[in-house]
């Protein structure tokens, strides 16, 4: 969203992003040349929450939401609403206001929430919890993101094969679609930066930045770690990312269940301005995603990050991922699900540091030439001017 608002700016548009109000937070300021406008939502909690959630599962509309967007509707000449849950109420906004709404759908929202739901095993104990799934089954969310995908004067997202699947399941015009994806800027991660002092710099370190979601193939990957026989050099897991939560907590379990939990590293949440010293601290880096709708249809930063750093990558065979690592020869892709897969991928590049270094060149020099911020940026800027034009 940063990335975006920036390119929007540079290019000439007066950008204004409305988003929640946090606590000990301005209603309003400027951030990086940015206007930020924050919207009370009201409790999410109790009461308040169940009775918004009946009537957004309802209608799909959130009147807290349109009333914030109208306030500026002399101002408005595009609606650029991020991710699903406030399409509905982005699109009736743009009727009143004749204003045309680009959607930007990073993932499949309807089977991110089904994997999200996954990590919370104790959900039925929550009465709210427990109520908001009988409000939103994920067969609701798929059809809100049919209606609304379809109605979007411009429809973003992030991978050809999203894009497929707007076209194929939500009969959404190929025309009316634009693939951005979630690359960096080249000059935002340098190879070059020193490696963060994470794990023993004798060992062989496979690593992993990001959230540690049940669908994020985490524990393939750790079970792929235990396969290995030990060194020299010793192979090690680097885990980035916050693990106080269900998944993080069965991974520690299953470290020591499977007695490498002196091969894994939890590092914890580390700040974004740091995370390329952790990745240059990998010998590997890793995306061992499960194979579910979900990933089937989405490209993480953490891909183009890596690449970016140089890092030689194993992914699973999931079909974004196998498609950009087998055209640009930056890793290797191995079966999803599969610890064996990995184990042996861990143990080729292990031996092999002459192949690291060429993957990881050709990594970096695939994000310098193609898989780039800049280029993609360029294709936001070109679906405005369309979308402007049309008007």
């Amino acid at each position: 969203m940063t990335k975006e608002a920036h390119a929007l700016g540079e290019s000439g548009h007066d950008v204004r992003l409305l988003c929640p109000t946090e606590p000990d937070r301005p209603d309003r300021e400027t951030i990086d040349g940015i206007d930020v406008v924050r919207v009370r939502t009201g409790e999410r909690t109790g009461l308040d929450r169940l009775r918004r959630n009946l009537s957004v599962a309802l209608t799909g509309y959130r009147p807290e939401w349109a009333a914030a967007v109208a306030a500026h509707g002399d101002w408005i000449d595009v609606i650029h609403v991020h991710d699903l849950l406030l399409a509905g109420t982005a699109l009736r906004v743009g009727d009143h206001l004749d204003a045309p709404v680009v959607v930007d759908c990073h993932e499949n929202y309807p089977e991110a929430v089904r994997q999200w739901r996954r990590s919370d095993p104790a959900w039925w104990r929550s009465p709210p919890d427990f109520l908001e799934r009988l409000a939103f089954p994920v067969w609701r969310y798929k059809r809100f993101e049919r209606h609304w995908t379809k109605g979007a004067d411009r429809l973003l997202t992030v991978a050809a094969e999203a894009e497929r699947h707007y076209v194929r399941d939500c009969a959404v015009p190929p025309t009316d679609v634009t693939v951005v994806g979630n690359t960096v800027s080249v000059e935002a991660f340098d190879p070059a930066t020193p490696p963060a002092p994470a794990v023993d710099g004798d060992s062989f370190v496979v690593g992993y930045v990001g959230s540690f979601g049940p669908h994020r193939g985490l524990e393939t990957a750790l079970r792929g770690i235990a396969a290995v026989e030990s060194g020299p050099p010793e192979v090690r897991l680097l885990l980035v990312g916050d693990h106080d939560c269900p998944v993080g907590r069965r991974l520690r379990e299953l470290a020591a269940d499977l007695g490498v939990e002196d091969r894994v590293t939890f590092a914890g949440r580390v700040p974004f301005d740091d995370v390329p010293a952790y990745m240059a601290a990998c010998d590997v880096c890793l995306v061992p995603h499960d194979r579910t709708p979900h990933t089937e249809t989405t490209l993480p930063h953490k891909l183009y990050q890596y690449m970016a750093m140089a890092r030689p990558v194993v992914v699973s065979d999931v079909a974004p991922l196998k498609r950009v690592v087998d055209e640009t020869e930056a890793g290797r892709v191995v079966a999803a699900g599969d610890p064996s897969a990995f184990a042996a991928a861990y143990r080729a590049l292990r031996a092999d540091p002459d192949e690291r270094g060429r993957l990881g060149a050709n990594g970096r020099r695939a994000v310098e030439v193609e898989h780039n911020w800049e280029r993609d940026a360029a294709r936001l800027r070109d679906a405005y001017e369309q979308v402007l034009s049309a008007e």
